[in-house]
């Protein structure tokens, strides 16, 4: 398979990615879902600066994103997916257009709504339900902001909150 990684990270192309997760990989292709960047030429084009010679980039709507999965995972190219959102995951994985056999998380930032899980990570309690809806279906939900770091189980960081809460009262 193509696919090297598929990972949600409202930064989307940023130096995590392209400093770690694209040289680890040796990805050459970073294909990017998120419906304002496909549609807006300035974000297209800072996202395309922020990419070292060599490594194309693609940015697509969710909504164009039909055969997208089957014909990356022909290709001989190695792929990094990233998406913005939870929920454009949850669409594409819900209708069989997005097989995941795992789905990394690297940072959410915070907004109104939106609660603390680890230091770069903060979620709505939808995208969380979204998620563990995923992660119950058997992907395998890891946070891990780099390759580098330790990867943390979605099931485990949930614990951990669900712990803190009781203690809390």
């Amino acid at each position: 398979m193509s696919i090297e990684l598929v990972r949600l990270d409202d930064r989307l192309i940023h130096g995590q990615v392209v400093a770690g997760w694209v040289k680890v990989l040796s990805c050459t292709r970073i294909v990017v879902v998120d419906d304002e960047v496909a549609h807006d030429p300035f974000e297209e084009s800072l996202m395309r600066i922020a990419v070292p010679e060599g490594i194309d980039v693609e940015l697509l709507a969710a909504a164009d994103c039909d055969g997208l999965y089957q014909e990356l995972d022909r290709s001989p190219r190695k792929t990094i997916l990233l998406f913005s959102g939870v929920a454009d995951i949850l669409e594409l994985f819900s209708h069989g257009k997005l097989p995941l056999p795992k789905l990394n998380i690297g940072g959410v930032a915070f907004s109104e709504g939106r609660e603390q899980l680890t230091e770069s990570l903060f979620l709505s309690e939808e995208e969380i339900r979204m998620l563990a809806k995923m992660a119950n279906s058997g992907v395998y939900v890891e946070v891990r902001p780099t390759p580098f770091d330790k990867a943390i189980d979605f099931h485990e960081l949930l614990k951990v909150r669900d712990a803190r809460r009781l203690a809390e009262g």
